[in-house]
């Protein structure tokens, strides 16, 4: 079953490197950093899509052998395997909320602070999240706002 996962991981470092790396390259060329960011974001959440799917297949063809051939190691391997892709979308559900609630603040802050440069970043990281979530079906990552500061600090 591991081989499932693996193949699920290489097919979304694949359909990644193709979509996100020619997203990424053409900011790199048009120098458009938004483009550049939003092309490694596409990489990591296709990335993020096959682990999950991965884990999907490999769980559920878990169940299925374990049960016909009555062995009950596999049935619980591949319960674990389904559990596992379950809470990687629990988390990944929950940064993506925390992200959006983020940078909507960031927007409101800069409406009621006549900010526009943090209204644009807010919204910068707003549309990403659109535009990778129409991509790879709401698998998303994203680096919030604030994990962007700690970077910066550091």
């Amino acid at each position: 079953m591991d081989n499932i996962k693996k193949a699920g991981i290489i097919g979304g470092a694949v359909a990644g490197g193709i979509i996100g790396g020619a997203v990424g390259i053409l900011g790199r060329v048009t120098k458009i950093k938004v483009l550049e960011e939003l092309g490694d974001n596409i990489v990591d959440s296709t990335i993020l899509t096959g682990q999950i799917a991965g884990d999907v297949v490999s769980g559920a063809a878990g169940l299925v052998l374990g049960g016909l051939k009555g062995d009950i190691e596999e049935v619980k391997e591949g319960a674990g395997d389904l559990k596992d892709a379950g809470g990687k979308v629990i988390d990944n559900f929950v940064n993506n909320a925390k992200t959006v609630i983020d940078n909507s603040g960031e927007i409101l802050e800069g409406v009621k602070n006549r900010d526009g440069q943090r209204i644009l970043n807010g919204a910068k990281t707003l549309g990403k999240i659109a535009a990778i979530g129409a991509i790879t079906v709401g698998a998303i990552k994203v680096s919030s706002l604030a994990e962007k500061e700690e970077k910066e600090d550091a």
